[in-house]
C-alpha cells in the first residue's frame, strides 16, 4: 500500500483504488493540503502507474468530498477538518441508533452469528496486530447492523460515509495502544441483540461511537504534528 513519498510500488491489480485509498489517507493526515493542485503525471509518476487510475481516483475524492474540480484549472484538495470527523460520527450515531433498534426486532441466529464471527476477527487481528484486519472488521460490524435493520435508505445514507471512516479508523488504530478496550465495546451491543432489546443496544452504541470519535481525532492530530515538527 502507497503511504505517501519513497514507498514502494504499488501492485497492478485494483489500481485506482490502491491509489485514492493513498491518496485519501495522505488527504487525512496533512500531507495533501488543502489548496493543493493534484497534477496527474506527477501523481502518476509518485504511484507508479498511468494517468487513467489516478483520474479515477480523483473523481472517487471528488465524490466524497474531498477534492473539488475547477473549470481549466484542474483538481485542488478540499482536506478534512475536525469537525468534518465530528459531523459523520454524529452522522453515523443517529444512523446507526436507529439500526439497531430496528434489528434488534428482526435478528435471527444466522446475523447473530455473524455479528459474532466479525468480533472473533477483530480479536485476532489485535492478538496479531494487524491493524487493517481490525479496521476492516470493525466496519464490516457496523455495516451488517445497518443491513440488519432491513432499511434500504439507513443502507444509502450510511454507504457514502464510510471511505473516510474507514481510512480515518485504520489511522486511529495503528496508534492506539491497546486495542482490546478500543474494540471491546462491540461485545455487549451484540449481546444486547441477542437479548432483542433495542433501546439498550442503542445506549451502548452512544457510548461507544463518542470513544472512537474521539481516538480518530487525538490519532489524526497526532499523525499532523508530528508531520509538521518533523
Amino acid at each position: 500500500m502507497i503511504e505517501g513519498r519513497g514507498t514502494s510500488i504499488i501492485q497492478p491489480e485494483a489500481l485506482w483504488q490502491r491509489v485514492v485509498y493513498a491518496m485519501r489517507r495522505a488527504i487525512v493526515i496533512g500531507e495533501l493540503e488543502p489548496g493543493t493542485h493534484l497534477k496527474e503525471p506527477a501523481l502518476a509518476q509518485r504511484f507508479g502507474v498511468s494517468r487513467l487510475p489516478v483520474r479515477e481516483a480523483i473523481s472517487q475524492l471528488e465524490r466524497e468530498g474531498l477534492v473539488r474540480s475547477e473549470p481549466r484549472r484542474g483538481a485542488f484538495v478540499v482536506g478534512v477538518t475536525e469537525q468534518a470527523i465530528s459531523d459523520i460520527y454524529e452522522c453515523r450515531l443517529l444512523l446507526e441508533t436507529c439500526a439497531l433498534r430496528r434489528a434488534a426486532e428482526r435478528i435471527d441466529e444466522q446475523g447473530v452469528a455473524a455479528l459474532a464471527a466479525l468480533i472473533d476477527r477483530m480479536d485476532t487481528g489485535v492478538a496479531a496486530g494487524q491493524v487493517q484486519v481490525v479496521a476492516a472488521s470493525d466496519m464490516a460490524f457496523h455495516r451488517l447492523i445497518i443491513d440488519l435493520s432491513g432499511s434500504r435508505a439507513l443502507v444509502t445514507a450510511w454507504e457514502p460515509l464510510t471511505p473516510l471512516i474507514e481510512t480515518a479508523l485504520g489511522i486511529a488504530e495503528a496508534t492506539v495502544p491497546d486495542l482490546p478496550t478500543a474494540v471491546g465495546g462491540h461485545r455487549g451491543i451484540l449481546f444486547a441483540l441477542q437479548q432483542r432489546d433495542g433501546d439498550e443496544a442503542a445506549r451502548l452504541m452512544s457510548e461507544h461511537l463518542p470513544g472512537g470519535e474521539k481516538l480518530v481525532l487525538e490519532a489524526i492530530r497526532r499523525v499532523r504534528e508530528g508531520r509538521q515538527s518533523a
